[in-house]
């Protein structure tokens, strides 16, 4: 495979950012949804620094010397980045300052800014300065200006994503001891803006930043001293977690040990406000050892996700997306009888959120009360906080039932969450065990075996997704849940091949990477390209969130040459080049961008009128299908495949509003409705076909 016939991958990744930036711009969405793109996309770009980043930064180095080869193709992708990210977060706050903020202050949602305050409201804010932030702060007074000479004083730890002052000040302090500047750091449990009262502030929902808070009264921490400035600065840390597998003897003692090094890592990222003085961007730059380019200067708050609260804040439904309810009829029922009498007879598929995951708990619900049930077994990847699904494992667990879940420790951001949850799970009688070592466990399975009639019966849950309630709301995923005795007995070897020490199993339905998913997607590559040849009926269609595995690339590459029609929806990273002449003339590449977060994987290959069609955990990238435990199974109804086609391929190519086309030069263009023409957007009209907007 030839370099220039994939686009990079992180370059990729920023252009989905961006197109969930300009969702911001669009005037037809609520604007507290506007708000929240704009807190998402930074929330995107802090974890894109924290990983792409960080691993970028770790090749090259951190010392300046390491920046000088200036054709280093690293370091060409270093700047690339950075011109990027730059576009993207001047976009984003031009859009913050001149259209949201605006938008909000006409609806009576006012961010105060300090020069708009009059002397009783400034009278009011010390006071609740006095009272309530300033016995949180420590201000440091730095005794030398130096990050070589630090005294008794010295520079201190700045937490991962913090907010930080760095103040100006003159004089001498009560030993003497004459101070040019001190550091500020906003401990976490200080709310990042407060709704001031109405007697005072004259109105409804205005608020002020706690940045904002500081700033007006920072005189107040240096009594005796002079403040000549104050300057707001956040550092973004390397956050991955680097350990040897092998050489692990507890993987949990071991995340357990290294996770507070998440929070004063190596520096990535240093930001600032745009009239941040250049000795204090000189100084910081020394301390945490960046260069020039590791530096982005805002206009606004230097992070924007503290945001995210004025959406919960704020109960005007009016300015939010109509809210969604499924339909109750499809919501499977919690009584045991009912629900596996019901499972025997029928198959049921899921597409979160349009169809509650409700009906999943109920599922579980169902075999936790029903004294017929006596084994459940379990992946978990990511559950939200206090979540129903892990109470009703323990609960299943401490009325005697043998309960086994398989706990992915290594999930990317809820390791500590991950580890708190096993305990309990352990606490409650339920076995944990934590996957394969080297190898993470992202496959999504529940396996029920019920006692029937003197036979053991298994009933079956797969999914793309997380057992995840919340996300459940927000993602779009598909589940099934079955009784097909193949798929029962193949995720009974599953969790076998998980917990126990044998050679790879072999499985009659269900595809398991790292073994088979690679393997099997291109031999239907192939399969479709000689089906093209032969004259047969041939079309490839997938949904994914990230396309980046060479190897699968480079065959669908040889199908376009054959002539087969490849469509493919793919969210966020995707080195696949388009429309390129004698290359991939018949793919077509697109992203839907919408409220709801693209999030299924499924694998559609025509196969000469069979329709052969697959629903996965698993995304086509090198680490899904080569360093991961993975799921992938059929869908073998033809009443499910047709939903599953119409809902994920037709509709969204009808959209007219959230569908963007991927060009050649990795350059998005969306879809517009023209003028006079009625909106079409795919993820409302499924809301429509399987629930109720406002219960209307």
């Amino acid at each position: 495979m030839k370099e220039n016939n994939l686009f990079t991958r992180e370059l990729s990744l920023l252009e989905f950012n961006h197109r969930v930036v300009k969702q911001a711009a669009d005037k037809n969405i609520p604007i507290l949804e506007r708000l929240k793109y704009l807190c998402i996309a930074s929330s995107n770009l802090d974890e894109f620094f924290e990983i792409k980043v960080a691993y970028l930064r770790k090749i090259l180095d951190i010392k300046e010397s390491s920046f000088k080869e200036k054709n280093n193709p690293n370091y060409l992708l270093y700047k690339e980045i950075r011109k990027k990210t730059i576009l993207i977060q001047k976009e984003q706050y031009n859009l913050l300052q001149r259209s949201v903020f605006i938008a909000l202050r006409r609806k009576g949602i006012v961010f105060l800014r300090r020069r708009e305050l009059n002397t009783k409201q400034k009278k009011w804010l010390r006071k609740y300065f006095i009272a309530n932030i300033l016995p949180v702060l420590n201000p440091v007074g730095l005794d030398s200006t130096s990050p070589e000479l630090s005294g008794c004083h010295p520079f201190p730890k700045v937490p991962n994503k913090s907010l930080n002052f760095m103040v100006k000040v003159t004089g001498s302090d009560a030993f003497g001891k004459v101070k040019k500047m001190a550091v500020v750091t906003a401990p976490r449990v200080l709310p990042r803006q407060l709704e001031l009262p109405k007697n005072i502030f004259n109105g409804a929902n205005k608020f002020i930043f706690l940045s904002s808070i500081i700033h007006e009264n920072i005189d107040l921490l240096f009594p005796g001293l002079k403040v000549r400035g104050c300057h707001q600065f956040r550092v973004t840390m390397n956050s991955n977690l680097v350990f040897d597998d092998e050489d692990l003897q507890n993987v949990k003692d071991s995340l357990t040990k290294i996770l507070p090094d998440r929070i004063y890592s190596q520096a990535i990222r240093l930001e600032v406000v745009n009239d941040c003085p250049n000795d204090i961007i000189r100084f910081l730059k020394k301390q945490f050892l960046l260069n020039d380019n590791d530096i982005y200067k805002v206009n606004g708050p230097v992070n924007l996700m503290r945001l995210q609260t004025i959406y919960d804040v704020i109960k005007k439904d009016d300015l939010k997306f109509k809210k969604y309810l499924p339909n109750k009829k499809n919501i499977m029922t919690s009584s045991s009888i009912k629900a596996f009498e019901t499972i025997s007879n029928y198959d049921f598929l899921y597409h979160h959120p349009y169809d509650s995951f409700t009906s999943i708990i109920n599922f579980l619900k169902a075999a936790a009360d029903d004294p017929k049930v006596i084994s459940i077994k379990q992946t978990i990847y990511r559950v939200e906080k206090n979540s129903e699904i892990i109470k009703l494992l323990c609960k299943a667990a401490q009325s005697g039932k043998e309960v086994l879940v398989v706990v992915e420790l290594k999930a990317k951001f809820d390791e500590e969450h991950n580890i708190k949850i096993s305990k309990l799970l352990e606490n409650s009688g339920v076995k944990v065990t934590y996957g394969v070592l080297g190898f993470k466990t992202h496959g999504k399975a529940l396996l029920v075996i019920r006692r029937e009639n003197k036979k053991l019966v298994k009933y079956t849950h797969l999914s793309t997704g997380n057992y995840n309630k919340k996300t459940a709301k927000i993602y779009t995923d598909y589940g099934l849940i079955t009784s097909d005795i193949d798929i029962g007995n193949d995720i009974q070897n599953y969790f076998i091949q998980l917990t126990g020490s044998n050679k790879e199993l072999q499985y009659k339905k269900i595809i398991v990477a790292p073994f088979k998913i690679g393997k099997t997607i291109i031999s239907s590559i192939k399969k479709e390209i000689r089906n093209k040849k032969s004259g047969k009926n041939s079309k490839i269609m997938a949904k994914l969130n990230q396309l980046t595995e060479p190897k699968i690339i480079d065959y669908l590459y040889q199908a376009s040459q054959a002539g087969v029609e490849i469509i493919l929806f793919v969210r966020g990273e995707c080195r696949l080049k388009p429309g390129v002449k004698n290359l991939s003339n018949n793919i077509k590449v697109y992203s839907i961008v919408g409220r709801f977060l693209e999030h299924s994987r499924v694998y559609y290959f025509h196969n000469a009128g069979s329709k052969d069609l697959y629903l996965s955990s698993a995304d086509l990238m090198t680490r899904n299908i080569h360093n991961r435990v993975e799921i992938m199974f059929p869908i073998e109804s033809d009443i499910f495949k047709k939903r599953i086609v119409t809902e994920c391929f037709e509709l969204p190519l009808k959209d007219n509003g959230n569908l963007w086309r991927l060009d050649s030069r990795g350059r998005y263009f969306k879809k517009h409705a023209g003028s006079g023409n009625k909106k079409n957007l795919s993820q409302i009209n499924l809301c429509e076909l399987h629930g109720e907007l406002d219960g209307k």
